[in-house]
């Protein structure tokens, strides 16, 4: 299938670029060493607005729109909506631009798909930044590693479940309240929800998380950062702690008063823990 020119609406504010034969949309702002925004699960480059004046004083900073989120309003035809191909684009864009070696965070879903980045092009990776990423690793199956890593399955399974019976809204509702906190679907402005919904064919494509084995995490060679939310899911809490294990990687900054949406509901600490570890590197 060919993706060019795009065959949908590209915003005023939204630069895109051929990667891999699909026009990927982007916003970019700042000067100086490239920082790479790489958004979570239902959601596009405009999951950064608490992040973009802050991160362009110091940083040139390009937030990216991943294969199929919006300005796409993907249909989802097609079997190209997965880690690995987003992970390729990922480091096919930086490539493009010639800005690597870059400060690359990823948040949630992001998250999964920077990891994939620097297990296969660590040469890209000046620094890697994860905000409560998904990864899936080598756990013993314990009641307690099973009943935590279900907590992302369950989710999208319940999500489809719902979609299936034609309760879009209500599964955004109930998917969204059960990630970030109770309520949280009803109490976010309008245009946030209108986003999720238009990026809803994302979270129902089958897209199973890649492993990142005890020996990917060895070899990182460059620093790394973990940011989770104080009342972020307890998932994210044992990935953290077994990462840490496993790849001998530093203490995470723990985003006070935030949950999983750590960047909207605290974004002043979730900036300057970032802006403080890529100005230490």
């Amino acid at each position: 299938m060919s993706y060019l020119p795009p065959k949908w609406s590209i915003p005023s504010d939204v630069k895109w670029i051929e990667i891999n034969g699909y026009p990927m949309a982007y916003q970019e702002s700042g000067a100086g060493a490239p920082l790479v925004l790489v958004h979570g699960g239902l959601c596009d480059y405009r999951m950064w607005p608490g992040q973009l004046e802050a991160f362009s004083r110091k940083h040139r900073v390009l937030n990216v729109s991943l294969r199929h989120c919006f300005p796409e309003l993907w249909d989802g035809v097609g079997s190209d909506f997965s880690f690995a191909q987003h992970a390729q684009d990922m480091a096919a864009f930086i490539q493009r631009l010639r800005i690597g070696p870059v400060h690359l965070l990823g948040h949630s879903r992001g998250g999964a798909v920077v990891l994939e980045v620097a297990k296969k092009y660590p040469e890209l990776i000046r620094t890697l930044i994860l905000g409560d990423a998904a990864a899936r690793l080598e756990l013993p199956e314990t009641e307690e590693n099973l009943q935590a890593v279900a907590f992302r399955s369950n989710l999208y399974a319940d999500f489809r479940q719902d979609v299936a019976k034609g309760d879009i809204e209500g599964g955004l509702s109930r998917f969204i309240d059960y990630l970030i906190g109770p309520g949280s679907w009803e109490s976010m402005p309008a245009v946030l929800r209108k986003g999720f919904l238009q990026n809803v064919q994302t979270a129902l494509a089958a897209d199973p998380l890649p492993l990142t084995t005890d020996d990917d995490l060895r070899k990182f060679n460059f620093p790394v950062l973990i940011l989770t939310g104080e009342k972020s899911p307890p998932m994210y809490s044992l990935l953290i702690s077994e990462m840490r294990k496993r790849g001998g990687l530093k203490p995470p900054v723990i985003i006070p008063g935030a949950g999983h949406a750590m960047q909207r509901e605290n974004p002043k600490a979730f900036n300057e823990a970032v802006l403080k570890f890529a100005a230490e590197h």
